[in-house]
């Protein structure tokens, strides 16, 4: 006996050719078609439901692995977060520094710490002493007449008047100040009359006192105002850059924490050399005056590392807060608490497979009856 393809016979079929059966091939056999159980025809699938039920949670559980996923950060931008932040505290660090001797070598700062050096490492009070009653029997001989002080190495002039009304130790401070204008406006050539210095501290000493008197002038003031607007322009760049590679509130954070590292340490050294190493009252003319420089320098200086160390700790104190407070008002998925204490589920009689109500009034009567029934002891779920 033949074996017939599925769903011969359904609808009966007339003979067809080179089979030997009776009918056409059923739609089952023609090229395309699919295979299976068919719905009949005129039978519409119901649409799939669109208000399918989702628990609560399910949104929000999807919104914040999307919201990992997105946020993610991968090694690279890690790498260079701390890359750019390393650089910005270099650069920022020369920049304050810079800042700082721009500042030592103005006008009004540089006087208090040239005329300290003048009157302590040269030898020119002593010489005005020296040479004041000279002065003042020319300055009497002549009243109208411009007398030069001689023996201080640089040429200053004073009227008499002013030399006859003035006494030694104010006619020395007088040209102590002259001296001092001269050497910012003009640079220190190194012809101040020093006494020989007596061992090696002193001698550094020396060496270090007419180091500032060379530097600290006018000129030096004028060469450092481009390095420092490049070093400031290149510190903001890398800032920027650094900030962009930072997330949320560690913007901030990253920012307090680079200033914070820059400024430190170097604020604390000044406090303690002005404390515990450049102590005042130390024996030696150029040591002494060495110390009194160093500390004129320090306290001129650390106003910029006091700076950028009160901004750093201010917003690393608004990248902390505004951090825990994001985290503690950051929406969470909620916990299964229906897991805790399940619904009470009342038993009744096993329903066997293929059961069906005839109609909703038998449906209603039934439950109606089971509802009457008590769950016996251990059924409730």
């Amino acid at each position: 006996m033949p074996i017939m393809p599925p769903g011969f016979g359904y609808p009966p079929q007339g003979p067809y050719q080179g089979a030997g059966l009776p009918g056409p091939p059923p739609p089952q056999m023609a090229p395309g078609a699919p295979v299976g159980p068919q719905a009949p025809p005129g039978f519409e699938l119901p649409p799939y439901p669109q208000d399918v039920y989702q628990p609560p949670f399910a949104a929000l559980e999807g919104e914040e692995f999307g919201e990992l996923i997105l946020t993610e950060p991968s090694h690279w931008h890690g790498d260079l977060k701390w890359l750019f932040g390393v650089l910005t505290a270099i650069v920022l660090l020369a920049t304050i520094a810079v800042a700082g001797l721009y500042r030592i070598t103005g006008q009004g700062v540089a006087k208090q710490l040239l005329v300290p050096i003048i009157e302590d490492a040269t030898q020119v009070n002593q010489k005005v002493s020296k040479n004041y009653q000279s002065l003042r029997s020319k300055a009497r001989k002549k009243p109208g007449s411009t007398i030069t002080i001689p023996d201080i190495g640089v040429t200053v002039s004073m009227r008499a008047a002013d030399i006859n009304s003035l006494g030694s130790e104010d006619l020395a401070n007088r040209v102590n100040l002259e001296i001092e204008r001269q050497i910012y406006s003009q640079g220190y050539e190194g012809n101040l009359p020093m006494s020989a210095a007596q061992g090696v501290g002193e001698e550094r000493a020396k060496a270090v006192c007419a180091t500032i008197l060379s530097l600290v002038n006018q000129k030096t003031h004028k060469n450092l105002l481009w390095p420092l607007v490049i070093l400031a322009a290149v510190s903001v760049i890398l800032g920027i850059l650094f900030i962009i590679f930072c997330r949320g509130w560690g913007k901030a954070i990253g920012a307090g924490i680079v200033l914070i590292c820059t400024a430190l340490p170097f604020s604390l050294l000044v406090r303690v050399g002005n404390e515990f190493i450049w102590k005042p009252g130390v024996s030696g003319a150029y040591k002494g005056a060495m110390f009194q420089a160093l500390r004129d320098i320090g306290s001129s200086s650390v106003m910029f590392f006091d700076i950028a160390l009160g901004v750093g700790a201010l917003l690393l104190l608004i990248g902390v807060i505004g951090n825990t407070v994001a985290k503690k008002s950051r929406r969470r998925v909620p916990p299964f608490r229906e897991l805790e204490q399940p619904d009470q589920v009342v038993a009744g009689p096993p329903v066997e497979l293929g059961l069906e109500m005839e109609d909703n009034v038998q449906a209603g009567d039934t439950l109606k009856e089971f509802g009457d029934l008590k769950p016996p002891p251990g059924d409730s779920v």
